[in-house]
Parts: C-alpha cells; structure tokens; sequence
C-alpha cells in the first residue's frame, strides 16, 4: 500500500506529525546511504542541468556552495552556549553502520514517539472520546512511554482498545509495542501511519488546535 502525502489533511493535526516522522525515516536511510558510499560530491554538471543555458558561471557556483552547505555539517543553534553545536553527518553515518545492529532498534523504539505526540495533540479535545480507536492510541502511546513495552495500571485496559483484528488486552503486559528484529512485538513502522489514518478518517471532525 502507498499512502500519498495528501491522505493527511493538511489542516489536521496528524499531518506535520506525519511527514516529521516519514522524513525521520527517510533520513535513516539516507544516512545509511552516506555511511557506506559517503557523501555525494556535487559538480558544477549537476548544478547546471536544473538551469537555463545562459546561466552564469556564478550563479552556477553561488548554487554549487549553498548545496554543499546543506549536504555539509548540521549545525545546531544553541542558547545555553550562544553559539552552535555542529554534527558531522559522515561521522555519525560511520557510527551508524558500523553499529546498526545495537543502534536499530533503538530507532525503531523510537518511533513510539510518532504515537505520544499524537495522543497529547488530540488530549481532551472535544472529537475525542473513549471509542476503540482512540483507546488503541493511548495504550500504544503508554507503551511507547514505558521503555518500548506495554504497561497497564490496575484495572487497565478498562475499556475496549480495538483497531482491526488488533486487541489491546491484560496479557501484552510487559511486551513490546514494536518489532525491533530481535523482539516481536505488536506493530511494526507503518502501523502508526495506518492508524492515525484510520482515525482521522474515523472521526471526520477532527480540527487542528489553530483552527
């Protein structure tokens, strides 16, 4: 299943959630990419097939350094310093695939944040209410908040958490929210997309807190 970047409203709260996180993994990727063939050297060719034949030769180099910059270190404005904290893509992209195997699964566990923020956005709005979807969210969003695993107070879940053939019940205590590659667990990365999905087509009234 493709799922369009215009599935999401644009005037809903799920949306700049939604491409946050797509682009999150779409720059895992990348970085993966970068640790194994490096960064992509840019030539004045590249520059000049996206500009009209007359363009000058410093337009063309003005070009050339501004996309240098954005392939170039990632620099971080930082208050507490008053100056910028400067992360070396390469090193990082080193890091990563030299340590994937322990580094992964962390950021697949992190993906429970796509599902916090989600479940905080929509807190105590007047569309929401204790139907099975919403439930769903807020058990995963409590999972994702317990170190990766599923965890109900006493009494929990009190009310029916449903998505699908999915069922949130007393027996997924302690288990993981996320298949990681070494643990199974309930969802895997698209299932957040697909969910949020389901419940804003679910509840057609749901409205940004600008609106």
């Amino acid at each position: 299943m493709t799922m369009p970047i215009n599935s999401f409203d644009r005037g809903k709260p799920f949306y700049p959630l939604i491409m946050s996180y797509i682009i999150q993994l779409l720059g895992l990727k990348e970085i993966l990419v970068r640790g194994v063939i490096g960064a992509r050297k840019i030539m004045s060719e590249d520059v000049a097939e996206t500009k009209p034949p007359n363009t000058l030769d410093e337009q063309i180099s003005e070009a050339i350094n501004g996309i240098e910059q954005l392939i170039g270190p990632l620099k971080l404005r930082s208050e507490f310093t008053g100056s910028h904290i400067s992360v070396d893509a390469d090193e990082f992209a080193r890091e990563l695939v030299q340590n994937h195997a322990y580094l992964l699964p962390y950021y697949i566990r992190a993906a429970g944040s796509l599902l916090v923020l989600a479940h905080e956005i929509t807190k105590n709005q007047p569309y929401r209410d204790k139907g099975p979807l919403w439930e769903f969210l807020r058990h995963c969003r409590n999972g994702a908040t317990h170190n990766g695993l599923f965890h109900f107070c006493k009494g929990e879940p009190s009310r029916a958490a449903e998505w699908g053939t999915f069922k949130i019940e007393v027996s997924l205590q302690g288990s993981p929210l996320f298949n990681d590659g070494t643990k199974k667990g309930l969802l895997s990365l698209g299932d957040p997309i697909r969910l949020l999905w389901d419940i804003e087509k679910t509840y057609p009234h749901i409205i940004s807190e600008s609106a």
